[in-house]
């Protein structure tokens, strides 16, 4: 399974081929159509051939390259944005191939000018996709060897490491493909039947086109049934749903226009004409064969771009990817095999025999197909659970359990057999075991429990190293086989206990409210904090408050201070709500902002037993002032309220969104604090430009006299809390660090703290981190630019948000 590591690594250094390549053979089109230059089209041709070939090879490998990056901790958000841009690139210059190979530029000039003018529209796309993946390389370090990522993983990503498909996902999946495999073994048997009986072939027209028609259908309404029922909106999101409902879609059209073809000559013969000859027969099959080559070409070429969306990270979809490519591999050859034999009659025979061949293999290929290793590789099916509850690893025969004791750092393998969870020895005297964090591994000497004869089962060893560790991913060869011969195994990623991935085919409706990575199909608590769970919303939604609740707010002087009384009221029965969960050790949080961002304050009003919440409060100076109130009733999501407020003479003023413009940039993003100049804080965001709707992680790195700041003091349940506010004072964000365990008094961190969020729009943002060290409140602010999303916010949402 090294064969995962080299695709991956030749990915980077396969990507500038078809860069180059599909724009040369755009532009040797283009300049044919100028110079009527047919050696022009030729060369376009062979060029936008190959070009697309180097560019499905670049996917491959490109996927397996994000198995590692997922693996080595690399944000899967800005993965999955790469992964989007990078199908729908690929898959239209699939179409584009496919089109060139029918296109006559020579005797159609006007559709040879539109398909250039599309292909270079699309590979604009392109041009996207690489720089997003050329992102993950310089913002995260993804593919460089010995690398760790800047970003400390955040609750979703853990989330989708921690996903697992359950067995009977696996079986749905299998049975799909031999389905499938079954339906290409009777397509295959007819065409073989009409190319071997000329005289008959005119019986048979109807078996191809119905075969295909019937299999569209049922491919795009029940392929997917293991992931999402079919009233799910999630499947559209989803890129493996997308392709196949893609193929269904050809092959469906493909299979209409064969029948409707086959009507026609039906209705020719009743209308008295001359009976059909035979060679009109032979035809027919030809031309029904070369609609299969096509539809082989682009389906074939779509099977390339084949992602796992559930597990993503895991060995079985490493397999999948395999028997996809494969599949892709002759499926290819099946188009090529007909397309050849129309271009070379001499030569039909025996490229009807290739075709023939290469269909009976695709068959194969889908009725032997499992959704785990190919059992052409040597390794097949296997029990991917362990009954220690551990990650697991394939070695043919025997697999291995790694387990992880987050209390003793205590590192246990279990070797078992295939299928079952009986102990197999092997002889071993101590094992290596390469711990990865990022791209850079640790060997941990494992030695025997028990051993016997200078074998064993069982091997243990101790990793402190791996303290609080939310990830991490693992490879240790054993000696297995006939002969002992050592093999390389790749364990599943092992991810924190803590975190329980939502199930496939369930839809996480719930959430917690302090951590809201934290999900789960069904009500309960979490499994971080042990609040009870709230209804979520998996939707990114920048509304401050739900449209059931509003805050009423009223401010009187009291001497030389303001009382504020704020009353919480659903408007769903007008009566004020009592039941708030306490969320970071309080019950509302309250951030009081000038209008300009300029002041930054936060505090907690005194609850009141009918449910109000009442503050006397000394503001800075005259002026007006936002005040931003977070609460969380019972059973339902945080809420915010932006309530604006005027100190001083004249009446309450309530600016509009926008009232707070003009903020400046910050020139460098580290600076002294204002409350103790010996600290310096550093804000490091990744990725360096933060863009709009995509993932964003926000570090906070504080120095006293140059020194690193390590006695950071827990604050409200976190070791920091952030607060986000744009320019125009709509939007506001409340991050927290992404923790594991709760911190406890005696705890003490720094002096780097990271958040994570997601801007929801372009702009400037005013930033305060705040942390608490003995026992003072430091603040650090800063101003940062986001920029806009490389594509409209929406649809960027709808495809990659989380």
């Amino acid at each position: 399974m090294d064969l995962w590591r080299l695709l991956g690594d030749l990915h980077p250094k396969l990507v500038h081929f078809p860069l180059v390549l599909l724009l040369a053979g755009l532009l040797f089109d283009g300049a044919g159509l100028v110079a009527r230059s047919e050696r022009s089209h030729f060369a376009a041709k062979i060029l936008t051939g190959f070009g697309t070939f180097t560019l499905l090879l670049a996917f491959i490998c490109g996927i397996y390259a994000e198995i590692w990056a997922g693996r080595a901790l690399v944000p899967h958000h800005a993965i999955e944005l790469h992964e989007w841009a990078a199908n729908v690139a690929s898959w239209g210059f699939v179409v584009l191939a496919a089109w060139r190979l029918l296109l006559n530029p020579a005797a159609a000039r006007r559709p040879a000018a539109v398909y250039v003018a599309v292909g270079l529209a699309w590979y604009a796309l392109l041009l996207l996709t690489a720089w997003l993946g050329g992102s993950l390389v310089s913002d995260y370090g993804a593919a460089v060897t010995g690398a760790r990522t800047p970003t400390t993983p955040s609750l979703h990503d853990l989330n989708t490491l921690a996903a697992r498909q359950t067995d009977l996902n696996l079986r749905y999946s299998e049975m799909m493909h031999h389905i499938f495999g079954y339906l290409t073994l009777a397509l295959s048997g007819s065409l073989l039947a009409a190319a071997a009986f000329p005289r008959r072939a005119a019986r048979l027209k109807w078996v191809g086109p119905t075969l295909l028609l019937l299999g569209g259908v049922f491919l795009f309404f029940f392929a997917d049934l293991d992931l999402y029922r079919l009233t799910d909106p999630r499947q559209w999101r989803d890129r493996e749903v997308q392709l196949h409902k893609t193929i269904a879609l050809a092959l469906v059209a493909v299979g209409a226009a064969g029948l409707r073809a086959a009507r026609r000559r039906r209705d020719a013969g009743d209308a008295g004409h001359a009976a059909v000859p035979s060679t009109a027969s032979v035809t027919w099959a030809r031309h029904q064969a070369k609609l299969i080559a096509v539809m082989s070409l682009i389906g074939g070429g779509m099977l390339f771009t084949h992602v796992h969306t559930v597990a993503p990270y895991a060995n079985v979809a490493a397999g999948v990817y395999v028997a996809h490519v494969t599949m892709g591999l002759v499926a290819l050859a099946v188009g090529a095999s007909a397309l050849l034999g129309d271009a070379f009659p001499r030569r039909r025979g025996a490229f009807a025999v290739v075709f023939a061949v290469c269909m009976l293999a695709e068959s194969v290929l889908l009725i032997t197909y499992n959704e785990g290793l190919p059992w052409y590789i040597g390794y097949g099916r296997y029990n991917r659970w362990g009954p220690h509850g551990g990650t697991v690893a394939p070695y043919g025969d025997v697999r291995a359990e790694l387990c992880f004791d987050t209390a003793t750092q205590a590192l246990d393998v279990h070797v078992l057999d295939r299928f079952t969870d009986t102990p197999v020895t092997v002889a071993a005297e101590a094992l290596d075991l390469l711990i990865a964090r990022g791209y850079e591994e640790t060997a941990v000497r494992l030695t025997p429990l028990g051993a016997v004869a200078g074998s064993a089962s069982r091997f243990s060893a101790a990793a402190p190293f791996l303290k609080d560790a939310p990830a991490f991913s693992a490879r240790l060869a054993l000696p297995v086989g006939a002969g002992g011969r050592w093999t390389m195994g790749y364990f599943d990623p092992w991810v924190t206990p803590l975190v329980t991935a939502v199930p496939p085919n369930e839809v996480a409706r719930f959430a917690c409210p302090m951590h809201a990575g934290v999900r789960a199909a069904g009500a309960g608590a979490c499994n971080l904090c042990g609040m009870p769970l709230v209804p979520g919303d998996e939707r990114f939604r920048d509304a401050l408050h739900d449209p059931e609740y509003e805050m009423a707010l009223s401010v009187a002087p009291r001497g030389s201070l303001v009382s504020v009384m704020l009353t919480l009221v659903p408007k769903r029965n007008g009566q004020t709500a009592t039941g708030l969960a306490r969320v970071h050790e309080r019950l509302m949080h309250l951030i009081v902002v000038s209008e300009n961002l300029s002041f930054f304050d936060h505090v907690h009003p005194i609850s009141g037993p009918d449910g109000t919440f009442t503050l006397d409060y000394d503001f800075p100076s005259p002026g007006r002032y936002l005040l931003f109130a977070d609460v969380t009733p019972a059973g339902s999501r945080g809420q915010t309220f932006r309530l604006p407020v005027s100190v001083g003479q004249g009446p309450r003023v309530d600016p509009a969104p926008g009232a707070g413009a003009g903020l400046r940039s910050s020139a460098a993003l580290s600076k002294p604090l204002a409350i103790d100049p010996s600290v310096v804080a550093e804000l490091v965001p990744t990725p360096r430009k933060l863009i709009a709707g995509a993932h964003a992680q926000l570090l906070f790195r504080l120095s006293d006299h140059g020194r690193p700041v390590n006695d950071l003091e827990p604050y409200l349940g976190a070791m920091g809390h952030c607060v986000i506010i744009s320019e125009d004072t709509g939007t506001y964000l409340h991050c927290h660090p992404e923790q594991f365990l709760a911190p406890r008094p005696g705890d003490r961190g720094g002096p780097a703290v990271a958040f994570h969020t997601r801007f929801p729009r372009p702009g400037k943002y005013k930033v305060w981190g705040q942390f608490q060290r003995g026992e003072r409140i430091l603040v650090a602010d800063f101003v940062v630019d986001v920029a806009p999303p490389p594509l409209p916010a929406g649809l960027m949402d709808f495809f990659v948000g989380e």
